[in-house]
């Protein structure tokens, strides 16, 4: 019978970095669901009271769970019991409660996207906002303008090591998931990841209450997560190379590259071969029919490895 169980933030749970490595706080069975709560991707620990006050961030986190460099703040891992390389973990989305306040900022410091854009030399802008998770609306804070938003909260990492030892950044996304910010991967829906290690090890962090496709200026709505509900089970039949999700309006594949372009290619090219196999016919087939009805769209631009997804609509072939 399957259980639920609860995570909270705290110097056992909290860590900065991916690595095969590192001690699980959780061991689950596959069906189990878990409840998370979650600091921001920053390791803030409450908001901002006034203009140019600096956030209280979390620091009490075991020496050996803190990253070499600056990583996102993530909790987990979880081990799921009978996962082991090969197979693939089915992730399902089933609710997410965004915390009551977020931030985003722009330029002000020196990265490939902010040089694009001459904003390295530019005054760094941070927005706070008010977050109601009832109405599902964003207020900003201390601007000169009163903006509001609508949201649509998701993590913007959820993932598992790679089976190479050592601390794996959480700034990049790669094949076993981690920092992809693909913001259909909202309450609803389900996203698998291929697994490369014994139990698996995920960990998510880094929780967004709203963002566009390509999180442009680096963070997107940035909050703490009151809770994150999702499913794990894992399979033996759904063998992936990279992410895949379902989500309410249809499937998508993803995959990241330096090359943007070479990012496109690689999704592409998982959704050809999963239309294959959904439809039973041939790749070229699929390549004709994904010219009208498959959209590419690219998730983010700013953690070096760059994102794109292919979404096929449900209903799209029939």
């Amino acid at each position: 019978m399957s259980k639920i169980h609860r995570l909270e933030p705290n110097s056992k749970s909290l860590h900065g970095f991916f690595s095969k490595d590192l001690e699980p706080v959780l061991h689950i069975d596959s069906g189990d669901t878990v409840y998370f709560r979650t600091l921001d991707s920053a390791w803030g620990v409450g908001k901002r009271k006034a203009l140019g006050e600096p956030r209280k961030r979390f620091r009490d986190v075991q020496l050996h769970r803190r990253p070499k460099q600056f990583g996102h703040s993530l909790i987990g891992p979880i081990y799921i019991r009978s996962a082991k390389p090969g197979q693939t973990l089915e992730i399902k989305i089933n609710e997410m409660i965004p915390g009551s306040w977020g931030w985003t900022s722009a330029g002000g410091f020196p990265s490939y996207w902010n040089e694009k854009l001459g904003m390295v030399e530019a005054e760094e802008v941070t927005l706070d906002f008010e977050l109601d998770s009832n109405l599902m609306v964003g207020k900003s804070q201390f601007g000169d303008f009163d903006f509001s938003v609508k949201l649509n909260p998701f993590m913007g990492i959820m993932g598992m090591p790679p089976s190479t030892p050592g601390q794996h950044t959480t700034i990049s996304p790669r094949a076993t998931g981690g920092n992809m910010d693909c913001k259909e991967l909202q309450s609803g829906s389900t996203l698998f990841l291929p697994i490369e290690v014994w139990g698996g090890l995920f960990s998510t962090g880094d929780g967004h209450a709203a963002q566009g496709d390509g999180e442009v200026s680096g963070p997107a709505l940035e909050c703490p997560m009151e809770k994150v509900s999702l499913t794990f089970t894992v399979l033996d039949n759904f063998p992936i190379q990279r992410p895949r999700a379902k989500t309410k309006n249809g499937w998508i594949t993803m995959a990241f590259h330096e090359n943007l372009e070479e990012a496109m290619w690689l999704a592409l090219g998982d959704m050809l071969q999963f239309m294959s196999d959904l439809y039973g016919i041939s790749r070229s087939e699929a390549y004709a029919y994904a010219s009208m009805v498959v959209d590419l769209r690219i998730t983010q631009i700013v953690n070096s490895l760059k994102g794109v997804h292919a979404f096929l609509p449900f209903g799209a072939l029939r």
